[in-house]
């Protein structure tokens, strides 16, 4: 009966000293699925029509500060490159230089899919659809999509 006794507690003290292993090997895991409820959704207020750049983009911030901190630093510096290149395209237009207007949209459009990765694992469908609806209308040029 002791031999049982002693062998349950040195059972349980290596669990008690793996356990922290097991807990930091799991903050280190990928998610690779998110249920709905943990997805950021649409907020009752918002109405689906955008009419300006400037409700646009105080949608995308709003939206935005709805993030992680990680998240949120993620979509913030890919927001500035995108909104960073805007004058780029507007020139090349200007000159009507479709070699720089191919180029220009090229390095938008590595920008937008990024922020379709953050998108995915943080908004619904809706919200997705709502902020690439605001990007259209803040970035000349991206259409209808």
């Amino acid at each position: 009966m002791a031999n049982k006794v002693q062998f349950s507690c040195l059972v349980a003290a290596i669990a008690m000293c793996l356990l922290p292993l097991f807990a930091q090997g799991a903050e280190d895991e990928v998610v690779l699925l998110r249920i709905n409820g943990d997805l950021i959704g649409l907020a009752p207020m918002v109405g689906e029509e955008l009419v300006d750049k400037e409700q646009a983009l105080r949608l995308i911030d709003d939206y935005y500060s709805l993030l992680a901190p990680e998240a949120l630093r993620r979509v913030e510096t890919l927001h500035r490159e995108i909104l960073g290149l805007i004058p780029d395209f507007e020139v090349a237009y200007a000159a009507a230089d479709s070699a720089e207007i191919t180029h220009v949209m090229s390095e938008i459009d590595l920008r937008l899919a990024a922020l379709q990765q953050v998108y995915a694992t943080n908004y619904t469908q809706e919200v997705t659809a709502l902020l690439q609806k605001a990007y259209r209308l803040i970035l000349p040029g991206l259409g209808e999509e």
